[in-house]
């Protein structure tokens, strides 16, 4: 059995949610930074469209977050879509066709951190912006300290792990 260790996991979309879940069953003690109101990541759907400056030369303008269109659905068939140990393919969530739209994904998503846990340790509207690591003073025997700003509020915690899930490979700092 492992020590239970402190981490960050920033972002609760696929990668992030997964993330968690694996650490919460190894026994880990997991707080999830996710700068929206909602989990799902690329798979939350926001009709606003940044049409008024297209180019982003407006600093002030309202920022979308979203990488889909309303009418998407995957290219991959329901029963790629799952997990080993939680099936999309049993879910229809309303539609059962074999590609499923981004609508179920979501609430897909959102079932799989009900049943695991996961939306229990997630900070929402806790935007990261900033990890640093360094030497804490000498009561702390020397280890190493994450420290995290969110919501441009400085938090400090000793994690042994921030992992930014969403890069091709994930991006872990270690003590």
């Amino acid at each position: 059995m492992t020590n239970s260790v402190n981490v960050a996991v920033i972002g609760a979309g696929v990668a992030g949610l997964t993330t968690a879940r694996e650490l919460l069953r190894e026994n880990h003690r997991v707080t999830v930074f996710e700068k929206s109101g909602q989990i799902g990541g690329t798979w939350v759907y926001d009709n606003r469209v940044e049409v008024d400056d297209c180019l982003h030369l407006n600093p002030n303008r309202t920022v979308v977050h979203s990488s889909i269109y309303k009418s998407l659905r995957t290219n991959l068939p329901r029963p790629l879509m799952g997990f080993s140990d939680f099936s999309l393919e049993e879910k229809t969530y309303g539609d059962p066709r074999l590609f499923p739209g981004h609508e179920e994904v979501l609430k897909f998503l959102k079932d799989f951190a009900n049943e695991f846990g996961v939306g229990e340790v997630i900070r929402f509207n806790s935007e990261v912006v900033r990890v640093e690591s360094g030497v804490v003073s000498l009561w702390w025997s020397g280890r190493r300290r994450r420290v995290v700003w969110w919501r441009r509020i400085l938090m400090r915690w000793l994690f042994v792990m921030v992992i930014i899930p969403n890069h091709e490979l994930p991006m872990m700092f270690l003590v």
